[in-house]
């Protein structure tokens, strides 16, 4: 089937146009390609190919196997392992959350610190009718339950004189929490048993690289869906995913 570019809405710069058809077809051709070859399938004239391929040549984008036939070349690979070296944040965490909701069927995240607030970067829906839903790109108060007590273990935000009440079970006493701290930094975990919402339970783990804090995991549910044993349960999940997520920083250059 041709793919013929002449049929496509005029472009303000045809030639890039056609020398990315070529590279394309070049990519998934299963052998080099020659200039009457790509003229045919590309429905262009052969001369217009042989301009194009002598500047992608000349930059290394494909190299002539021999024959006057035509591959991909080394600028592409470079092109190609550059850009697998490349990740966000949102982009390492995602699938380690689907796989947390798979193991422990509850909704979790992945969000960073924004200013006094914590924001959702990205987020997977827990398994069942019953679960907390949580709106991705929304953010909560930075001293919020286990975040805060994730943001304030790793000095993301200094100790409030006052801490904030968000319900009868929130901690309030600045050296109760302090002794909290110490276990959150040492187990690089926070638990939360109503502290936030009445009722619902959470866990969380940062996500490090070296000391220094990027993001944070973590995960919720209600009260009497998970229960203590189901929220150590969840506290061992999170803070595992969030380990192997540290980990795995140190292969790509987060963007």
């Amino acid at each position: 089937m041709k793919n013929t570019i002449s049929q496509q809405n005029a472009s303000p710069a045809p030639a890039v146009d056609r020398a990315f058809a070529i590279l394309n077809l070049l990519g998934h051709a299963k052998e080099p390609q020659g200039v009457s070859a790509l003229a045919r399938v590309l429905g262009i004239g052969k001369s217009t190919v042989h301009g194009i391929l002598q500047a992608l040549l000349a930059a290394g984008a494909i190299e002539d196997a021999g024959g006057r036939q035509f591959r991909l070349g080394p600028l592409v690979d470079e092109l190609a392992r550059n850009r697998r070296g490349r990740r966000t944040l949102s982009e390492i965490c995602q699938p380690h959350l689907a796989e947390l909701v798979e193991q422990i069927g509850q909704t979790c995240m992945f969000g960073v610190p924004d200013d006094d607030r914590f924001r959702i970067v990205t987020a997977v829906e827990g398994r069942g009718p019953f679960q907390m839903k949580v709106a991705q790109g929304g953010s909560i108060p930075l001293l919020a339950g286990v975040v805060g007590k994730i943001a304030l273990a790793w000095e993301a935000v200094p100790m409030p004189e006052v801490l904030p009440r968000f319900t009868q079970d929130s901690i309030v006493d600045a050296r109760v929490l302090g002794e909290e701290l110490k276990q959150v930094r040492t187990e690089a975990l926070a638990l939360d048993r109503g502290e936030y919402l009445r009722g619902v339970y959470a866990a969380a783990s940062p996500i490090l690289q070296g000391d220094r804090l990027l993001g944070i995991l973590f995960s919720v549910g209600f009260h009497d869906q998970l229960g203590e044993e189901g929220l150590m349960a969840l506290g061992r999940a999170v803070a595992h995913a969030a380990r192997v997520v540290s980990k795995e920083l140190l292969e790509w250059r987060i963007e």
